[in-house]
């Protein structure tokens, strides 16, 4: 038997990824089981037809460190992955008693534009560095939803975005690219622009591979032009100046398929003006200064207006001048002997903080986003002008490893060759530092070999909502419907209902975090469909202890659903289809029933009734685990009649060989 094992950010990732599989392998399917086994590290198993060894796959859903008896994401650092990103699933096969990564997966159903679009770039820099194939699977023609659930025109990524994973892919001999699919809210003409963009065939046929132990080389192949065929139709309609043309953006992979330096390109053939805005109002007067000095001389980093650019050599002595004037006595002279090297010099502007002074996460992705286009081995200074704590600086300046905590420093750190530092809040009087100020020796720590076991160390809400998702989604029939699922790690990206008679499924797309009446977007939403009821719509929020569960937290869940009823959906389709169209449609609230449900962790009646007490839930649901989470047991307390309805239904889901049991307290 092959063995396989999914470790995800959730279970609702890991169930992405079991969907690709079956759909991957297809018609040479025998049997295709599951989930099986523990109740929070579920199990399939593959069969085939033409009796091909079988293969069994594992979900561990959550990372940690602390989690399991070996944390994976130090297997991708000692592969070469130098930033502690994880990407939404990581794939492994398991031989020789070892772990060994043959995938990485990444799933944005986030609208892929603005600064949104480079955030996880760290992720694919990472995995590519460590030699695992990464695919970012991106959705096109979301819309971005204003007043009202009106929809906006369709936001795209800059070019400049897929074309990194490109040239990075190209330099570095690693596959790392993004996968273009349609979003549910992609309308027909966006399908038409993107028909030779969206690559579904292709995902499937690298998963298959995959799996399968074929190799992959000509998907990769197909996988590159189609992203490229995507940056020279995003640039058709970009603003002339703005952005290279589709032609130059060819141009460019082409040379790099020759030169591995992207910047060589730029600076000889597809030179744009650049230049920097801030956006922030505690930005300083130097800052300000050194972004317009700077825009005299750069070139634009494929864009006018990404903030990264390029100071071509033989404008770097006038650059280091500039530095020289603004920072006169506040940078040494080593930083400034660096400033002055006859090389291209690509530069990252971080603002990277908020007000308060924590950090800005779509910037982590920044520095590898540049590191990504501009090539392993040229120079790269990261500005950050940010308006970070005091007490950041003074880490910085003294004692910089305290900082390799913070996801945003150690992006800089590892990517940079230099830092420029000019904020409102930097009192140390120290401006620049180059890379052997916070590149310390380390030691190397040796890789043993192990195999991660389904067993967690810690239970916690990851595994509450595991099991929430396994009982309801695949044990409980045909009867329930799974309208959203979201575990830590997930999104609100929609939330979908089926019509009473259920040939039509609507879905309601860019959910608000909190509605206008103040309620609270529920983590899960079923839909029970039961003889001579109404549907019962179930809301269900899931917390990891019992002392967390908010207080009157089901009139808000219920509240939520009501609120977003009364709008119409994004889009519909027939039930058991697989295309979505806009839509006008909408339910009436009142050809259903409403009902909350609250699940945590408890280990007595005491923090139960406490619970039951303040939450005005319809029916609580505690769990209580083993060790290791090789078994669960379900206590449902129901405080009303609908609450009554729902835990005899729970109770009556056939679980034998499940590993859960479900008893109700009456």
């Amino acid at each position: 038997m092959k063995i396989f094992h999914l470790h995800g950010d959730n279970i609702v990732e890991c169930e992405r990824t079991i969907d690709l599989i079956r759909k991957a392998l297809g018609n040479e399917l025998a049997n295709f089981d599951g989930p099986n086994g523990s109740p929070v590290c579920p199990t399939y198993n593959i069969t085939f037809a033409d009796g091909t060894t079988p293969i069994e796959i594992t979900l561990y859903p959550g990372f940690g460190k602390d989690r399991w008896n070996y944390n994976i994401l130090e297997l991708i650092r000692h592969q070469g992955g130098t930033l502690r990103e994880a990407a939404d699933v990581i794939i492994t096969v398991v031989e020789n008693n070892e772990e060994i990564p043959v995938a990485a997966i990444e799933y944005c159903g986030a609208l892929p534009a603005g600064n949104q679009a480079w955030q996880r770039s760290g992720r694919a820099y990472s995995f590519g560095k460590a030699k695992i194939p990464y695919l970012y699977i991106a959705e096109l023609g979301g819309y971005e939803l204003g007043e009202g659930r009106k929809r906006k025109a369709p936001r795209m990524p800059n070019p400049a975005v897929p074309f990194s994973y490109l040239s990075y892919s190209l330099t570095n001999n690693t596959l790392t690219l993004p996968v273009f699919v349609a979003a549910a809210g992609a309308d027909e003409q966006s399908r038409d622009d993107f028909a030779d963009v969206f690559a579904e065939p292709e995902l499937l046929a690298f998963i298959r591979a995959i799996i399968l132990g074929e190799n992959y080389e000509a998907i990769v192949e197909l996988l590159r032009l189609k992203t490229l065929t995507f940056v020279k139709t995003k640039a058709e309609t970009a603003q002339i100046g703005k952005s290279l043309t589709p032609i130059q953006w060819e141009l460019a992979y082409l040379a790099l398929e020759r030169d591995p330096i992207l910047i060589n390109f730029l600076v000889d053939e597809g030179r744009l003006n650049w230049s920097k805005t801030a956006y922030i109002t505690a930005i300083t007067q130097t800052a300000k200064i050194l972004m317009y000095k700077t825009s005299v001389i750069a070139i634009g980093m494929t864009s006018s207006e990404l903030p990264m650019c390029i100071i071509p050599k033989e404008k770097r002595l006038e650059f280091a001048n500039i530095v020289t004037y603004l920072y006169n006595g506040k940078i040494h002279n080593e930083f400034l002997s660096w400033l002055r090297r006859e090389r291209n010099l690509s530069i990252c502007w971080v603002n990277g903080f908020k007000p308060k002074g924590d950090d800005a996460r779509p910037d982590r992705g920044l520095p590898p986003f540049t590191r990504m286009l501009a090539g392993e081995n040229e120079d790269i200074l990261t500005v950050v002008y940010g308006p970070a704590s005091n007490s950041t600086w003074q880490d910085l300046h003294h004692n910089p490893k305290q900082l390799l905590n913070n996801g945003l420093w150690e992006s800089i750190f590892e990517i940079s060759d230099a830092l420029l530092i000019d904020s409102s809040t930097d009192k140390v009087n120290q401006h620049g530092y180059l890379r052997t100020h916070w590149n310390k020796s380390s030691t190397l720590v040796t890789h043993k070999k192990s195999i991660v076991e389904p067993k967690p160390l810690q239970i916690g809400e990851n595994d509450v909502d595991t099991v929430i998702h396994l009982l309801l989604a695949h044990y409980a029939g045909a009867s329930i419907f799974e309208g959203m699922c979201n575990p830590p790690g997930g999104d609100w990206s929609g939330i979908s209902f089926q019509s009473i008679d259920r040939t039509l499924e609507l879905r309601w797309l860019t959910l608000p975090r909190v509605s206008p009446i103040g309620a609270k977007r529920p983590d899960h939403v079923f839909q029970l469909f039961i003889p001579e009821s109404k549907p019962i719509l179930i809301c269900i929020e899931s917390k990891e202890t019992a002392a967390s569960v908010e207080s009157g937290i089901g009139p808000r869940l219920t509240g939520y659903i009501s609120h977003l009823l009364d709008t119409t959906a994004s889009v519909s389709r027939q039930t058991a289809t697989i295309q979505w169209s806009h839509t006008t449609l909408s339910l009436n609230k009142k050809d259903f029933l409403m009902a909350s449900a609250v699940a945590f962790k408890s280990d007595s009646k005491d923090k139960t009734d406490k619970v039951k007490e303040r939450a005005s839930a319809d029916i609580l649901m505690s769990f209580t685990f083993s060790n290791g989470g090789d078994f669960c047991e379900i206590k449902l307390t129901p405080t009303s009649q609908i609450g009554k309805s729902i835990a005899s239904f729970i109770a009556e889901i056939p679980l034998d060989g499940k590993n859960i049991q479900i008893e109700i307290d009456a």
